[in-house]
């Protein structure tokens, strides 16, 4: 009698593990899809206007580039570009039409001509790929208080988020900040310095210049440089230390603030300095001294004191 109860208990249990799965997948496939698109559709309709962190190239080579995107109703958006500078011209398409679809996945197009938007991915000077960027993209992920999302490049594979504007800006006001925090450093050449001690350079061909691209983009840009001993064997085979020297890009988008921030966090391949090697860091806030030479970019998500310094 008493297996008979065990037997009943066990297929009860099954029972109600087949009801759970049944209800957690009684949608199907398309209804899920649906679902999806119109959960992006709706967000991206709550949050109205957002800044977009934009990195065309799939090297990140020209740097990261500040968008505001205002989706006005279920076809048309509106863009502001922080490279307005140097585009001119009072024809500009600036509105436009977007797209939210499904193909092999979620997916944000941005579906007719606009001048901003499709500035780094249309054919141009720089031949039929132009500057190697995109405006298609797909949806990643929707955060759960819908005021993140993140996209990835069709073309160039790049990581791309949207956040909402802040109520304190107005989409032009947001870009001048943005601006002014480059406008800040006019330095090519900075000192690292990790804990006190310096352990490399820091450097990058042009400050930022607003009015031409080639210049603007590259004061995005950034070469990383220093050394660290490792252990190796000479021809003998005996024990020796080896200096090893790194020479890395470092691509950069700019916020208001004065912040500087990495396309991904950099991680430190050696003992440059005590307890280096694999610290990461990523974003920098640039701040005044007593005097300018006081004044450094100064790493704020890092557990090591990081500086660059002029």
């Amino acid at each position: 009698m008493k297996k008979i109860f065990v037997i009943l208990a066990l297929c009860a249990a099954l029972q109600i593990s087949c009801n759970k799965e049944s209800f957690i997948f009684d949608r199907s496939a398309s209804e899920r899809i649906v679902q999806t698109l119109d959960d992006y559709r709706s967000a991206l309709m709550d949050g109205r206007t957002w800044v977009m962190e934009y990195y065309p190239d799939p090297d990140q080579s020209y740097g990261g580039w500040i968008y505001i995107v205002e989706f006005r109703d279920e076809l048309t958006v509106k863009a502001w570009f922080e490279g307005s500078t140097f585009m001119s011209g009072s024809n500009l398409t600036l509105e436009s039409e977007y797209a939210i679809d499904f193909s092999t996945g979620p997916m944000l197009r941005f579906s007719t001509n606009n001048d901003y938007l499709h500035y780094f991915a249309l054919p141009g000077t720089n031949g039929y790929q132009g500057l190697r960027g995109d405006y298609e993209f797909t949806l990643m992920s929707l955060s759960p208080m819908r005021d993140r999302i993140e996209l990835r490049g069709i073309k160039t594979g790049n990581r791309i988020t949207m956040s909402p504007l802040s109520d304190e800006y107005t989409p032009e006001s947001y870009l001048t900040a943005v601006r002014n925090s480059q406008l800040a450093v006019n330095r090519k050449l900075l000192k690292v310095i990790v804990n006190d001690q310096q352990i490399g350079t820091i450097e990058r061909t042009s400050t930022a210049y607003l009015y031409d691209f080639a210049e603007f983009a590259a004061s995005k840009r950034w070469t990383l440089r220093y050394s660290y001993e490792q252990p190796a064997f000479d021809e003998q085979g005996l024990p020796i230390f080896e200096t090893v020297e790194v020479s890395d890009f470092l691509s950069v988008i700019h916020l208001p603030g004065s912040v500087m921030k990495l396309y991904e966090p950099y991680i430190f391949k050696g003992d440059a300095a005590p307890f280096l090697k694999d610290q990461t860091m990523r974003e920098f806030e640039w701040r005044l001294g007593v005097t300018s030479a006081d004044d450094s970019y100064t790493c704020t998500d890092s557990f090591m004191e990081i500086k660059f310094v002029p």
